[in-house]
């Protein structure tokens, strides 16, 4: 029996992959990288696929012992930026898809800038502004913040009167999770893996409600 990567034999018997990034699915230009990919202890071999490529983009063999591979990239470039699935062989047939994993770089472009209205020390429960600019025709802007709560914003950009690029950020209201750095990046329509060099950070400090 021959069956197509794409085919599912045997639906539902096999245990559906589950695909992630260590340390991060956002990596800085040539930082090492490892995608790992956990099926059943029954794979024999593990696919990995990258959006715009018909055939498997690389192959391995199961740790030893182990229900996972791993794909390491050792220096991250924008050729590896992208979105993956992943996928393996067992001796019942081939598994389905997992979900997607998009893997950004950073540092493709020159940074942007980060500020905040009215200020960065702020009460709980008020709102600000961060805003994203840079004088590249970005077509949008990512705010992150750092720390344990991973928080993500995505904006489209739009061009300022004086000709720069921005995005405006509202945080309303804003609560005690934000407390800590903050950096913004930017990118093009066209290439959404590929981020700019971070902003400098910026640090929000939110103190409780006044009685």
């Amino acid at each position: 029996l021959s069956v197509g990567h794409k085919t599912a034999v045997l639906a539902g018997t096999l245990t559906k992959p589950k695909i992630w990034a260590e340390p991060h699915s956002v990596i800085a230009m040539y930082a090492p990288v490892t995608i790992w990919c956990q099926g059943s202890r029954e794979a024999k071999e593990y696919h990995l696929l990258k959006e715009g490529s018909t055939d498997p983009w690389d192959r391995q063999y199961p740790l030893e012992s182990l229900d996972k591979a791993k794909f390491y990239i050792q220096h991250m470039t924008a050729y590896f930026a992208g979105i993956y699935k992943c996928y393996y062989k067992s001796p019942t047939g081939w598994s389905e898809h997992s979900d997607t994993l998009e893997l950004v770089l950073t540092g493709a472009y020159d940074k942007p800038s980060l500020s905040v209205w009215p200020s960065s020390a702020v009460t709980s429960g008020e709102t600000i502004t961060m805003q994203c600019s840079s004088s590249l025709g970005f077509g949008r802007f990512i705010l992150t913040q750092e720390g344990k709560h991973h928080l993500q914003w995505t904006l489209d950009s739009l061009q300022s009167a004086n000709r720069e690029f921005q995005a405006h950020f509202v945080l309303d209201p804003v609560t005690a999770i934000h407390n800590g750095a903050f950096r913004c990046y930017g990118n093009f329509r066209n290439h959404p893996q590929l981020w700019s060099k971070s902003s400098d950070s910026l640090h929000l400090l939110v103190s409780g409600k006044n009685p």
